[in-house]
């Protein structure tokens, strides 16, 4: 029997690091509604993505599948083995449940003008797409409001260690924001999504490919591994930030960098604004810097 211990940890090991890493994914909520997503059209990026999560959840069906099976031949005795293959199993269902789910979540918050701070909790981006497929919009906005003034400080502190020589620019937008200056800020904000783009990559944000998608987006597909893809689906499908100005009304957010830039809009200095534009820098930013130990270094 020890012997078979011994085997077991062994086969198990690999699976037990993926469980510390992912340790969060065990605090996801269990009931999640279907995404509906019935007013986007299908696309080639959508095509991309669904295949990469294919191959992600085949593998890891794969690999519960054989877990599965060694487990259900063994005696049910007593014994902690048991137990942490319970606990794996478990975690499988979660992270396959996460693969499978985390682009839709991604994609349906941030039509609503908001992008998630990968920095978050594993589960945050369940919840806020839980409460838009019921209809709680305002709920929606107010969780995310919340996480947003709660975490500034933190927010432009790691802004400012990523990206140093926008340090001063960093500190303005943050007094901007405790301030009450969101005419100000907004703008400054959206200059600086382009801005960081280009330090890392030369691509921008704002100027668009063929597709009218993110210059940038090409670049961060071309790096992304099996995880980073998750996360992508905002800048692989249009949202209102980044549409045309005669597409914005298809979108419940009316929040539109083009219609702010040109002085369409005269009404967008407000808190809730001003936190989806910092919510929307800090995405990109963590998709240039901090998902894959250093996505990219800065382009000198």
């Amino acid at each position: 029997m020890e012997n078979l211990s011994k085997k077991i940890e062994q086969m198990i090991k690999p699976y037990l690091e993926i469980q510390k890493t992912y340790k969060p994914i065990l605090k996801i909520e269990n009931k999640i509604g279907e995404v509906l997503l019935a007013n986007l059209k299908a696309t080639e990026q959508n095509t991309v993505i669904q295949k990469s999560l294919k191959e992600i959840s085949s593998t890891l069906q794969k690999s519960f599948e054989n877990i599965n099976k060694i487990y259900s031949s063994m005696p049910k005795f007593k014994n902690p083995i048991f137990d942490n293959l319970e606990t794996f199993k478990e975690l499988g269902e979660r992270l396959k449940e996460y693969a499978e789910k985390t682009p839709e979540y991604f994609l349906l918050i941030a039509q609503y003008g908001w992008f998630i701070d990968l920095d978050s909790e594993l589960n945050f981006a369940s919840k806020i797409a839980y409460r838009i497929q019921n209809d709680e919009i305002e709920k929606a906005n107010e969780l995310l409001v919340e996480y947003y003034k709660t975490n500034i400080d933190e927010i432009f502190k790691s802004l400012i260690k990523r990206h140093p020589n926008r340090k001063e620019i960093f500190e303005e937008i943050l007094y901007s924001f405790k301030n009450n200056n969101h005419f100000t800020l907004i703008p400054t904000v959206l200059t600086q999504v382009d801005g960081i783009c280009f330090d890392f990559t030369k691509k921008k944000f704002f100027i668009k490919d063929n597709k009218h998608l993110p210059q940038v987006t090409s670049e961060l597909e071309e790096v992304a591994g099996k995880f980073l893809v998750l996360y992508l689906s905002p800048l692989q499908n249009q949202t209102p930030i980044m549409v045309r100005e005669q597409d914005i009304h298809k979108f419940n957010c009316h929040l539109n960098r083009h219609e702010i830039l040109h002085g369409i809009n005269t009404n967008y200095g407000i808190e809730i604004n001003s936190l989806k534009v910092i919510s929307l820098l800090k995405y990109i930013s963590d998709l240039l810097t901090d998902l894959d130990n250093k996505t990219f270094t800065t382009l000198s």
